[in-house]
């Protein structure tokens, strides 16, 4: 093993530890105050759909390659929640990563091109060979179709519902070049 290959080791390993420590911060309990009564903490029960399938070959540890967390272009500004950019290559196939990513592309405060770029890029992030999806990345596009499905009628804004469908068309897309 090269040194290369430890360093991207030891960054993606980072990497999945600091999304699971983001959710962990994130889950909070909800408090109900009133002015007679002090506060009552509520806990809120967040349910977790089953976890679909790694496809053949995804493997957390492996050399990815460069880093693809856009970085700022000139004239762009820096991401303002890179921990959602890290959650969606794993959205699909990681419920703790989809939440991360959910909380984000939901998030009114955060500007609406890093919304749109967060929901149109889930035919990019998180398939076995980026440039070329394959045959075993067919779950993950599946599962990733019928998240927009669910979540669809509910976008925020214009922003998202246009985000949404320009995602849905590129993974349909997809998933029919793949069935050639």
């Amino acid at each position: 093993m090269n040194s290369r290959t430890s360093i991207w080791m030891v960054g993606i390993t980072a990497v999945v530890i600091a999304v699971t420590l983001m959710f962990q911060l994130r889950q909070t309990t909800e408090v109900k105050t009133s002015p007679v009564q002090a506060a009552q903490p509520k806990s809120v029960v967040m349910t977790q759909r089953p976890v679909a399938e790694l496809p053949p070959g995804f493997d957390l540890l492996s050399d990815p390659g460069p880093p693809s967390s856009k970085p700022a272009k000139k004239g762009k500004s820096p991401l303002q929640d890179p921990a959602a950019r890290a959650a969606l290559k794993l959205v699909g196939v990681d419920a703790a990563a989809e939440q991360i990513w959910l909380e984000a592309i939901n998030n009114p405060n955060l500007p609406k091109l890093e919304r749109s770029d967060l929901i149109e890029d889930l035919n990019e992030e998180g398939f076995s060979n980026r440039k070329r999806p394959t045959r075993a990345d067919l779950p993950l596009i599946e599962a990733r179709l019928k998240l927009l499905e669910r979540i669809m009628p509910e976008a925020i804004d214009e922003t998202n519902l246009d985000a949404f469908g320009e995602a849905r068309k590129d993974l349909i897309n997809l998933r029919a070049k793949l069935g050639q």
